[in-house]
């Protein structure tokens, strides 16, 4: 603490020096910028070392495909065509599936005009195209019958009224880099059709981790100068002074430089920018700007002790406000650092730099603010003035002294409310739970959402539920026995309401062997035989190696689906499993995979996350608390305001049957570490108090730090609450839940705070 304050003298008493460092770090800082990377994708939020992301990297190798990627157009919504066995349709499908071909991130790419379609002849089941030798075949409605009854087509390639069709790919990777290039490959070869009035709904991972994540960037984007304003209008309207409100700016956008900078210097050691890191910005920008309010309420209210100069005061305040800003800041980057107990890479990374944001902006206030503030007058600020000051501070008087009586006079009453609400709030956190839908998560205006729903609507689910079972060493998959172990759990999965149809090698063999048999419906079964369907095997080719590994020993089951709400979503797993188990004989085995897997695995992680994170948080601010105060009893004490608002908050939540999504799962630790600050304040004031009487040291505590602790509340629950402008809901809720724990806290640091220590002096008179 003390060094903080020396800092602060050196840069007061040598300015230019201090300003020649500060620039220059800046600089270094600002240099780092340039190099961000953002990264998309599982990956970028789970890690690339996760269980989930290792299965589904195996699975994505072993039968190149699992992370789906489609362009869907109906024939309603452009005058090129009325059907997608029009002329105009397939050359567009085949010159899209030409161009995709080629690119690296990309796998298989099927369509109408290239995907094979087995038909009977006399001489046997043959592979007919849509577009062959460059040529659109002269019997496409002949064709079109076809593919409207053929598994691997319907509702996969082509709607069963032949008016909807998709172009689908698979990727080869989960990595960031071959999602984005896949996505920018399927932009470039749509844009001359779109161009034509052909009109694209694109659905698949890489869709949602582009487009999603550029919609959360350009927002997140836009909220910057929005909070800025915000909180600038805030610091105007309080100190009336536009010097010192850009004072303030400058040191916290400062800290924002350091912050992002430092971020993408770390990008050359992979940790690229992701959905959470996003928010960093504006979250630095808002909770920088407290430990500045501190100090210009400070130097606006004893400008009429000012001896010595401006810069003798800001010394004397810089070395007064030191030791509990110190506290504040580190309190609050503990908070952060809590996630470093989270299974998720991006929020051990996302608490770490948002941690070293906080704490630049610490710094910065005490060595960049105090330079700015020796411009600013602090006699003409409002609180600095004579007649002005009086008035203001006569309004602070008596709201703080309305507060005071509250918890004095009624301490028994406050303190019975304040155990009431902390018992039912327990009760409701027991009942709060992770859940949001995925209209929710993005927002229903999202085009990744609209997309989703038309091809939902017109063709099939979405996204893709991958389940790969192993075979014992001892069976063979052409023999009729494990063909029917694979039929039976393919029909106890696919009677899982949120599921849609499952594909597997199983309809492949199914249908050639009608094929074989005159393309007689009655036969659309495997044969009886183990021979014959290892024939089949053969005679399907390239076709089968999706479904079945090159070793015939691991065999695919793809499942349509949708995200569901995420309870939905943890029933549907559960689900899955039991069938798994049920379903497959001893020595058999099933994995499940996919993207629907992997954001089930990712929530489950959130939860633990949350959990944990708290429990860190709260763990790591009784510590310092008792540090800072040098009594355990005081530290209880202090967390008492503090933890009791974040508990109300989430207790509410879960009473009310409102979820905790992917961005308010954090809030707990968050805000945890935020909360105490108030409490660090008002503590810190009452132990310095000369007064032996502890009820006279409260008063006189909340009268000299209550406006300063006042308007960093204001300022933080504004500019949290802006976050709410965010299109995504996940981002959105973390500020709005935020807001309301950050001004329950100041309500609870003001009432309840005050009401324990005049309980406590009570019962000691008593005693």
């Amino acid at each position: 603490m003390a060094a903080v304050s020396s800092l602060a003298v050196l840069s007061l008493r040598y300015p230019v020096a201090a300003a020649l460092a500060l620039a220059a770090v800046t600089l270094g800082f600002a240099a780092g910028i340039p190099q961000l990377e953002t990264d998309v994708g599982y990956r970028a939020f789970l890690g690339e070392n996760h269980p989930s992301v290792r299965e589904l990297d195996d699975f994505l190798e072993r039968f190149g495909g699992g992370l789906p990627m489609a362009a869907v157009w109906s024939c309603a919504e452009t005058p090129r065509c009325e059907s997608v066995f029009d002329p105009a349709a397939l050359a567009m499908a085949r010159d899209v599936s030409l161009a995709l071909a080629a690119e690296p991130a990309l796998g298989r790419v099927e369509s109408p005009a290239t995907a094979p379609l087995w038909v009977a002849t006399p001489f046997g089941p043959l592979v007919r195209r849509f577009v062959e030798d460059g040529r659109v075949v002269r019997d496409p409605a002949a064709l079109g019958e076809r593919a409207r009854i053929d598994p691997s087509w319907v509702s996969q390639l082509v709607s069963p009224d032949g008016t909807v069709g998709a172009i689908a790919t698979q990727l080869v990777s989960s990595e960031s880099d071959a999602a984005v290039a896949a996505y920018r490959a399927l932009d470039r070869a749509l844009a001359p059709f779109e161009a034509q009035g052909f009109v694209f709904h694109r659905v698949g991972g890489p869709v949602e981790f582009v487009v999603a994540g550029g919609e959360l960037e350009t927002a997140t984007a836009r909220l910057v100068p929005v909070m800025v304003l915000l909180v600038g209008a805030i610091l105007l309207l309080i100190f009336r002074s536009l010097a010192a409100t850009a004072a303030v700016l400058v040191s916290v956008g400062v800290a924002v430089v350091w912050t992002l900078g430092l971020l993408g210097w770390l990008s050359r050691l992979g940790w690229a920018q992701n959905s959470l890191t996003q928010i960093l910005a504006p979250l630095v920008l808002v909770i920088g700007v407290c430990d500045g309010i501190h100090l210009l309420t400070r130097y606006a209210l004893e400008s009429r002790t000012e001896v010595g100069g401006r810069r003798a005061l800001l010394e004397r305040i810089a070395t007064d406000v030191a030791a509990p800003c110190a506290m504040t800041s580190i309190t609050t980057a503990a908070g952060f650092l809590s996630f470093a107990t989270a299974a998720l890479e991006s929020f051990v990374r996302f608490g770490a730099i948002a941690a070293f944001g906080v704490m630049a902006a610490f710094v910065l206030a005490f060595t960049l603010l105090p330079l700015l503030l020796l411009l600013v007058d602090p006699r003409r600020l409002p609180q600095g003035r004579g007649r002005g000051r009086g008035a203001t501070q006569a309004h602070w008087d008596r709201a703080l002294s309305a507060l005071l009586r509250l918890s004095e006079s009624r301490a028994p009453l406050v303190l019975g409310v304040a155990a009431a609400v902390a018992l039912v709030s327990v009760f409701g956190m027991a009942r709060l739970r992770v859940d949001a839908s995925f209209e929710e998560l993005y927002g229903a205006n999202s085009p990744v959402v609209r997309w989703a729903d038309f091809v939902g609507e017109h063709l099939r689910r979405p996204d893709t539920l991958e389940i790969e079972l192993r075979l014992p060493a001892d069976a063979a998959l052409a023999d009729p026995a494990s063909l029917a172990v694979l039929a039976r759990t393919a029909a106890r999965l696919e009677a899982i309401p949120e599921l849609g149809r499952a594909r597997s090698v199983l309809d492949l063999v199914s249908y050639g062997h009608r094929l074989l048999r005159g393309d007689d419906p009655a036969y659309q079964r495997p044969a009886e035989r183990a021979d014959e369907n290892a024939a089949l095997l053969s005679l399907l080719g390239d076709d089968v190696r999706r479904w079945v590994d090159p070793e015939g020993r691991r065999v695919r089951i793809s499942l349509d689906s949708e995200k569901p709400p995420q309870d939905a979503l943890r029933r549907v797993m559960r689900q899955v499993d039991a069938a798994l188990g049920e379903e497959l004989p001893s020595g058999w085995s099933g994995l499940a995979t996919g993207p629907l897997a992997v954001v089930h695995d990712m929530i489950e992680d959130i939860r633990e996350t949350q959990l944990r994170s708290f429990a860190a948080a709260l763990a790591a601010v009784a510590v310092l608390l008792a540090i800072f105060l040098r009594s355990l009893a005081w530290a209880l004490l202090g967390l008492v305001p503090t933890a009791l608002p974040v508990i109300a908050t989430l207790g509410l939540m879960g009473l009310a049957g409102l979820p905790l999504d992917v961005g308010s799962a954090m809030v707990a630790a968050v805000v945890l570490g935020i909360a105490v600050d108030d409490s660090v304040h008002l503590l810190d004031r009452i132990r310095r108090q000369d007064s032996a009487d502890l009820s006279s040291a409260v008063r006189e505590a909340v009268h000299h730090v209550g406006p300063a602790l006042v308007t960093t509340s204001l300022a933080l629950s504004l500019g949290f609450a802006a976050l709410a402008l965010s299109p995504w809901q996940s981002v959105a809720s973390f500020g709005l839940v935020s807001a309301v724990a950050i001004a329950a806290a100041l309500a609870s640091t003001l009432i309840v705070l005050p009401a324990l220590v005049f309980a406590a002096q009570a019962f000691a008179r008593r005693g």
